[in-house]
C-alpha cells in the first residue's frame, strides 16, 4: 500500500501571543495483511498488521522569523486484534448490526532532522522528541453493514460506525531548543470518540471518512477529520 498526506497547522503562545504556521507533506509505502476466523461475514476473531516507511517535508514560519524547512523519515508498524459480535439483522432490508471490541499496538519511529532556527538575536538548535513511541489503543466499535434497495445486486455497501477508545503513549511529543525542552501536555493518556462512514463503491474501490475528538489531561484537545480512498487491483 502507498499513501500521500498533507497537514497544515497554526499555533499561538498564550504568554507572548506569538504565532506560527506549519505544514507537513509527504508519502508512505508498505504492506498490510488481515486474518479473519470467519472470512464469509468477518465475525469472530481477527488480526490486522501493517508496516510503512514514511518520508515527509516539513515547514514552519514564526512571527518575524524566516521560514524553516526540514525533513523527517522513518518506519511505523502496527498490529491490531479484536472480536466481532453480530448483534442482529433487520428483516426489512437485511442491514446487520455488529459490536467489535479491539486492541492495537503501534510503533511510531519517524524521526525529524535537527535544524537551526535563525533570529535577529542569534540562532537556536532545534531537535524533536517522541520518535520510538509505542501507542496502545483499547476500544469498542458499533457499526451497521448494508445497502439500499437501489443497490440490490451490486457490490455497493456502506458501514456507518461509532467507536470509543482509550489511548496510551509511552513517549512525550515535543521539541528541544538549545537544551531546553518543551512537550505537549496531556498526551500520555487520551480518551477518543470517533464517528464515520466506510463505503465499498465497487469490487475494487473503497471510500471512507471519519471525524474524531480526543481529550486528555491539562486541557489537551484534538479534533481530526480524515477522508480516504483505496483501490484493490
Amino acid at each position: 500500500m502507498a499513501g500521500y498526506a498533507r497537514q497544515n497547522g497554526n499555533t499561538e503562545s498564550k504568554y507572548s501571543e506569538y504565532k506560527s504556521r506549519g505544514s507537513v507533506e509527504g508519502y508512505s509505502a508498505g504492506f498490510y495483511g488481515t486474518w479473519y476466523a470467519n472470512e464469509q461475514d468477518k465475525t469472530g476473531s481477527y488480526v490486522d498488521a501493517w508496516a510503512l516507511y514514511n518520508w515527509f517535508d516539513n515547514e514552519v514560519k514564526g512571527d518575524q522569523l524566516a521560514t524553516e524547512k526540514y525533513k523527517s523519515r522513518g518506519v511505523t508498524t502496527s498490529i491490531e486484534a479484536g472480536y466481532t459480535f453480530k448483534l442482529g439483522e433487520r428483516a426489512s432490508d437485511g442491514v446487520k448490526y455488529y459490536l467489535q471490541p479491539k486492541g492495537q499496538l503501534t510503533w511510531m519511529n519517524v524521526r525529524a532532522n535537527d535544524h537551526t532556527e535563525h533570529t535577529s538575536s542569534g540562532s537556536s538548535r532545534v531537535s524533536f522528541d517522541g520518535d520510538g513511541n509505542i501507542q496502545s489503543r483499547l476500544g469498542i466499535r458499533a457499526y451497521a453493514n448494508g445497502h439500499s434497495d437501489i443497490d440490490n445486486g451490486k457490490d455497493r455497501k456502506f458501514q456507518p460506525f461509532i467507536e470509543a477508545n482509550w489511548i496510551h503513549n509511552t513517549h512525550n511529543f515535543g521539541a528541544t531548543m538549545n537544551g531546553y525542552s518543551n512537550s505537549i501536555d496531556g498526551t500520555k493518556n487520551i480518551g477518543e470518540v470517533k464517528v464515520g462512514l466506510e463505503g465499498q463503491l465497487s469490487r475494487h474501490l473503497d471510500l471512507w471518512g471519519n471525524v474524531a475528538q480526543q481529550m486528555g489531561d491539562s486541557g489537551y484537545s484534538d479534533t481530526q477529520a480524515i477522508l480516504g480512498i483505496k483501490y484493490r487491483f
